[in-house]
């Protein structure tokens, strides 16, 4: 029977692998897009045979997912420092959002064409992908309005419907960044273009 520090081994070896091939996946979606890809182009691209990408993954729309699941987690991980310590006052909040959404644009950006290929391709390949674009944008909802209620209860943001601000708030993140994306935003830097953005969802055009 092996042994606890062989099976763990193999684990970590067997992981190693997985993501490698999810990386030449990745790769690959990127240069050929979902539908002209081939498993046996995958393998190619890990330097595998295609029997050890299908120990990892049944076919190639699992494969897909998988990439789309770790990209989104990524992103994702950039606010858990916030979830697990709530701002306790609006300057808090303010500066927090700022820091969060900066380590995520510039995950984007260091990721710009995988990011592209996923939100393009994900639609087309199936219902389940398509609805699982739209979580996806529901998951940044969820986060905004999580904090949104934690800072009208806490009482320092205003009373309002937060699911409905909250969805405004992610609508416009969404539309500055395809902005960004396709050279149509304002000339300035990735943090001057977030601070502008975070400071209109706190403090609207009034002299604050």
């Amino acid at each position: 029977m092996p042994s606890t520090l062989r099976q763990e081994r193999d684990r970590v070896r067997t992981e190693r692998r997985r993501q490698d091939v999810l990386d030449a996946s990745a790769r690959v979606f990127v240069r050929q897009g979902y539908h002209r890809t081939l498993i046996s182009d995958i393998a190619a691209e890990a330097g595998v045979g295609q029997g050890t990408f299908y120990r990892h993954f049944p076919d190639k729309r699992a494969a897909f997912e998988a990439v789309f699941d770790r990209f989104t987690e990524l992103l994702f991980a950039e606010f858990a420092g916030m979830s697990a310590n709530l701002p306790k006052d609006a300057r808090e909040y303010r500066d927090s959002s700022v820091s969060a959404l900066l380590r995520m644009a510039e995950a984007l950006e260091r990721n710009q064409d995988l990011a592209k290929m996923l939100m393009r391709e994900a639609p087309a390949v199936d219902r389940g992908l398509e609805e699982k674009v739209a979580s996806f944008q529901d998951g940044f909802v969820f986060l905004a309005k999580t904090f949104l209620d934690h800072a009208t209860t806490e009482g320092f943001a205003r009373p309002c419907d937060t699911t409905l601000v909250a969805q405004a708030i992610v609508g416009m993140g969404i539309s500055m960044a395809h902005q960004w994306w396709t050279g149509r935003a304002p000339d300035v830097t990735l943090e001057h273009l977030i601070n502008e953005v975070v400071d209109f969802a706190f403090f609207g055009i009034t002299d604050h």
